[in-house]
């Protein structure tokens, strides 16, 4: 079981890096087609300067990290010996929840801002509306990131409640 949560942190992991890096790659190359298209800019826009693209891919990164964070919290808890080490699962649990979270919000931002970024350099009446928040496929992480809040909550009273069961023996 723990190779098959492993092996689906990695396939999320690369799946999220890979498209990234296919869209900066192309944007790079010429090709900002795909690029416009994943933020709902003109298909026929110019490619932005590379002072944009640079931007752009910077501000990627750190959704990615934070993916990463959590996916490395859960691997710990994959790795604890003592399948009743409430604290410290709690602990590992409750950084993963923060990655998520981090995650989410870091994601929501990029999709807002992005497309203000790639398209500064065309004129005004050309540029989209900035969409605050986007429901997408990554509000999964955002609900994962609440459960696995409460989960770390109860894993620390539980923690708490074996500490003084303990003193009674």
């Amino acid at each position: 079981m723990t190779l098959v949560a492993r092996l689906a942190m990695l396939i999320t992991l690369v799946y999220f890096t890979f498209g990234w890096a296919l869209l900066w790659i192309f944007a790079f190359l010429g090709e900002a087609e795909m690029l416009a298209d994943t933020f709902d800019l003109p298909l026929d826009m110019a490619v932005p300067p590379a002072m944009a693209l640079y931007l752009g891919m910077a501000m990627m990164w750190p959704a990615l990290i934070s993916l990463g964070l959590g996916f490395w919290a859960l691997d710990r808890i994959l790795m604890l010996r003592d399948p009743r080490d409430f604290a410290r699962m709690g602990a590992h649990l409750r950084w993963c929840a923060y990655a998520f979270f981090g995650f989410w919000v870091l994601n929501a931002v990029n999709v807002a801002l992005q497309p203000v970024v790639l398209s500064a350099h065309l004129p005004p009446e050309l540029r989209p509306e900035v969409t605050y928040i986007d429901i997408d496929i990554d509000v999964v992480f955002l609900a994962l990131a609440a459960v696995f809040m409460a989960i770390s909550r109860s894993l620390k009273q539980a923690q708490d409640i074996a500490d003084e069961n303990s003193q009674f023996l």
